[in-house]
């Protein structure tokens, strides 16, 4: 894999990927720098009103059983964040940067790619804040459990109701892992 570099993006290897962060202009992947033999970064300016970046591919992979990993990184550009995943199956995606509390939004960030297995992207998948909105789900739900606790119908069937929690809680969860933004659609 080490030595397909752009080979791995089909012949030619030109315009292979790219990045638009909404309201700029596409950057293509001749504007990046290639940093490893699978990985290529590139500079963004004034980054802190980024909230979203798309990154895409132009033209399949070549490589099989291989994506293509999105990352970024503030100064000093030394701690790369996951922030998603591209592939033949699905070559574009629209991906949330979430920027770590202690770090706070960079005046200028770095753009990165990187050629990777499968397996190594679905591990990184498994890392993602999707979470988030599970863990505000979660505080929510424990919020009313315990606030429904002070009311005398919880002594008497509470035990009768865990269960019932408890599922909602899992059906929840399943449905922020297939769709996280599930909440935002309209289903009146």
């Amino acid at each position: 894999l080490d030595q397909l570099g752009m080979e791995a993006f089909g012949p030619g290897g030109q315009s292979a990927f790219g990045f638009v962060v909404p309201g700029r202009v596409p950057v293509y992947s001749e504007q990046f720098t290639q940093i490893e033999a699978l990985k290529w970064s590139c500079d963004v300016e004034n980054s802190q009103q980024i909230r979203d970046v798309v990154v895409f591919l132009t033209q399949p992979l070549a490589a099989p059983g291989c994506g293509v990993g999105c990352f970024i990184t503030g100064p000093p550009f030394d701690k790369w964040h996951f922030v998603g995943t591209l592939s033949n199956e699905s070559p574009s995606g629209v991906f949330r940067v979430r920027w770590p509390p202690d770090e706070g939004a960079p005046t200028a960030c770095r753009i990165g790619v990187s050629i990777m297995s499968i397996a190594e992207l679905q591990a990184l998948e498994a890392t993602l804040p999707g979470t988030e909105l599970v863990d505000f789900g979660r505080k929510v739900a424990n919020d009313l459990w315990n606030y429904l606790g002070s009311f005398e119908i919880m002594l008497t069937h509470g035990a009768m109701l865990l269960p019932l929690f408890n599922r909602w809680m899992a059906r929840f969860e399943d449905r922020c892992k297939h769709d996280p933004f599930w909440w935002l659609k309209n289903s009146e």
